[in-house]
């Protein structure tokens, strides 16, 4: 038997993920820690602010109140500059194991960013630092360009908007529910972090990437329902679920008796599928307040449930089979003059680029599972605040202009 390193942890004593540092530096200032630099970004979006939102811990939203270009106010802008105070020192060290279950590709800025995106439903990706103050002599800050190069940009789309009600107004008031977020546990924030960087990457590729947006919108779903995992199914029900037809199949044919045994087999496979079904089955938002003429998307749980079940099919097959989502679902929807954008195809079938879809094969449109997805994971963080905790409304402001 060989002896393991002393730096190498046993199972048992393998450490939890570390927590997002957005979560960690705000816990610092909850401590009474002071800032050892603040520092300044532009958050890009093409939506436009009202009024402002300050001392969410160590972040506030400045509004920039931008003038664009294009004579529209939805162009992109840098329209929020983020404020945020730096508790956290620079890791001294990296440790010799990999350690990435919390990684989710951005900055602790990235993640103030996405949790805002979610909050407003919005386009809002942050850009470089722009102005560093406590570093040096100057209180005024000094201005910097480090990271200039790297400044966020929004494909211009040829066709009419995937989410059309992303091009509107909102307010940061409407932000107040950030001041939960370090009442979470760490392995919470996390979670939340990482599905709230997948819904604000699938809202920026909306309109130049709509199959991949699919592919981020169930993933942000998929991350929030690994955490919470609230399916209660034996392996059986979740077999008859996922694989209803061969269960049929092997009854018919006298086999009946396997049946625990495949469960058992494809536990995996089937729990990741009820995972998805279950959280969205319990966090699903009801039916908007507006909806359209025709081209309705059915809420009531007997019928959303196969929706999903078929949503989450058609990842699967892009995934795994390289067969995107149907071009039908990835279709700007159409908005007939005076109401709201239809929320499923309609007609009986479609075809393009050499394929068909029979109208039933293609559920939803994108727009509506966007909205579906965001209705449950804020539904979801809901659960994740501690019952009885207290949050201190931080101040806003109305904006001169907003």
């Amino acid at each position: 038997m060989t002896e393991s390193s002393e730096d190498e942890p046993e199972d048992d004593e393998v450490p939890p993920p570390p927590a997002p540092r957005s979560w960690s530096n705000w816990q610092a200032a909850r401590e009474g820690a002071k800032p050892l630099q603040i520092v300044e970004m532009r958050l890009y979006s093409d939506a436009w602010f009202t009024a402002e939102a300050y001392d969410f811990g160590p972040y506030s939203f400045l509004n920039t109140v931008p003038r664009t270009r294009h004579g529209t106010i939805y162009d992109l802008k840098p329209g929020i500059v983020l404020r945020s105070g730096l508790m956290l020192m620079p890791d001294a060290s990296i440790p010799r194991l990999t350690s990435d279950d919390h990684y989710h590709g951005g900055t602790l800025f990235d993640e103030v960013a996405a949790l805002a995106a979610l909050l407003l439903e919005v386009r809002l990706i942050a850009g470089p630092i722009d102005r560093e103050f406590g570093m040096n002599s100057d209180p005024l800050g000094r201005p910097r360009a480090h990271d200039a190069s790297f400044m966020p940009s929004l494909p211009t789309p040829n066709q009419r908007p995937q989410i059309p009600r992303l091009n509107g107004q909102r307010a940061l008031t409407d932000l107040a529910r950030l001041a939960t977020y370090p009442l979470l546990s760490a392995a919470a924030a996390v979670a939340l972090v990482k599905a709230a960087r997948l819904y604000q990457n699938a809202l920026w590729i909306a309109d130049s990437a709509p199959e991949t947006s699919w592919l981020l919108f169930v993933s942000a779903i998929e991350t929030a329902a690994a955490h919470w995992d609230g399916d209660t199914k034996t392996p059986l029900e979740r077999l008859s679920i996922t694989y209803g037809p061969m269960i049929k199949l092997l009854e018919r044919n006298g086999a009946e008796a396997l049946l625990p045994k495949i469960a058992k087999i494809l536990k995996g496979v089937i729990g990741a599928t009820n995972k998805f079904l279950t959280f969205m089955q319990t966090f699903a938002p009801d039916a908007p307040a507006e909806r359209p003429q025709w081209g309705k998307l059915d809420f009531s749980p007997e019928a959303l449930a196969p929706a999903l079940k078929r949503v989450y099919d058609l990842r699967s097959r892009a995934l795994h089979a390289g067969i995107p989502f149907p071009f039908p679902m990835c279709y700007p929807p159409d908005i007939p003059v005076g109401t709201v954008p239809e929320e499923v195809p309609t007609g009986l079938a479609a075809g393009a680029m050499g394929a068909t879809w029979a109208v039933e094969d293609t559920p939803m449109l994108l727009h509506t599972f966007a909205f579906l997805s965001r209705g449950a994971l804020l539904s979801w963080w809901e659960t994740l605040v501690p019952q009885g905790s207290e949050t201190q409304q931080p101040p806003f402001k109305v904006s001169p202009y907003g």
